[in-house]
């Protein structure tokens, strides 16, 4: 990630106007770096403005900062540029869920839906927000409204979500707590992620790396390392290991901090050959 930020800063101060300044933002945002991520975005935006990713980032890094209202209208700029595009949609389904106007929240992941009917990520969070509809007493039938199409998951899935998922990773140890396949659309496959609390937060993860492996692929290419393998990042209490696994799939896989790098390197190596076994068998 540090590689990628330096590369990106490179690239920006090459060509100030070059709209690399959205991938840069992006990477700060992934980083926590999110007041310098803010001033860059801003300042691409204010050079494109009718930059329709620059706008989703924006969105991305004012939900980060708790200022819901500012994601909302960054991504409804989204919207009024890209009228129906789907991680907008999703994103201001995420804010006004979490601002408590259910309603809003189901009619626009229902666009999504009524767009791509087969996304699980934003069926499982439909299901997710009727919940919460019926708790306050809001319709249980809601209106969908017709828009386009593509992928970036924005609210929490259920709990029951790792359940209906195929068990590609049976046998592995905690196969649905921290194995975690997704596809090119960033979409869970198989698998699943818990929390500290134990409830499912595999949709939120698949949005946080929304965007990985192309970041990889390029750094890759700016650095001229050829195709990327494996990403490990050592956090506080676990190591993460993430790695393609077939054309555009990604794999996450979470391990204590007391099992060695090189272990954890080894079972993520595989569940990655287990992964893409299951992802040609069905025709990935």
């Amino acid at each position: 990630m540090a590689e990628d930020i330096r590369s990106l800063t490179a690239a920006l101060a090459r060509d100030p106007s070059s709209l690399v300044y959205a991938e840069l933002a992006e990477a700060l945002r992934r980083r926590g770096q999110r007041d310098e991520a803010l001033r860059i975005a801003l300042h691409g935006l204010a050079r494109h403005p009718q930059h329709v990713h620059g706008h989703d980032v924006l969105a991305r890094i004012h939900a980060d900062l708790g200022d819901l209202d500012r994601a909302r209208l960054a991504w409804s700029k989204v919207l009024e540029l890209w009228p129906g595009h789907p991680g907008a949609l999703k994103g201001v389904a995420f804010v006004r869920f979490r601002q408590g106007d259910v309603v809003a929240a189901a009619a626009a992941l229902e666009q999504v839906l009524a767009l791509d009917p087969t996304d699980a990520a934003a069926r499982r969070a439909l299901e997710t927000v009727r919940r919460g509809a019926g708790a306050v007493g809001a319709p249980a039938a809601l209106p969908v409204a017709p828009a386009p199409a593509e992928a970036q998951p924005a609210l929490e899935a259920g709990e029951a979500g790792a359940q209906e998922r195929p068990a590609v990773f049976s046998g592995f140890d905690r196969a649905t707590a921290d194995i975690l396949l997704l596809d090119e659309r960033g979409l869970v496959l198989a698998g699943g992620l818990a929390g500290a609390d134990g409830a499912d937060v595999s949709e939120l993860a698949a949005a946080g790396l929304a965007g990985v492996s192309g970041e990889a692929k390029r750094t890759g290419e700016y650095l001229s390392l050829g195709a990327w393998r494996t990403l490990v990042a050592e956090a506080e209490t676990a190591n993460l290991v993430v790695a393609p696994a077939g054309e555009g799939a990604l794999l996450l896989v979470r391990r204590d901090r007391s099992m060695p790098v090189g272990l954890a390197l080894r079972f993520a190596e595989r569940a990655r050959g287990t992964a893409s076994a299951w992802l040609e068998g069905q025709g990935a």
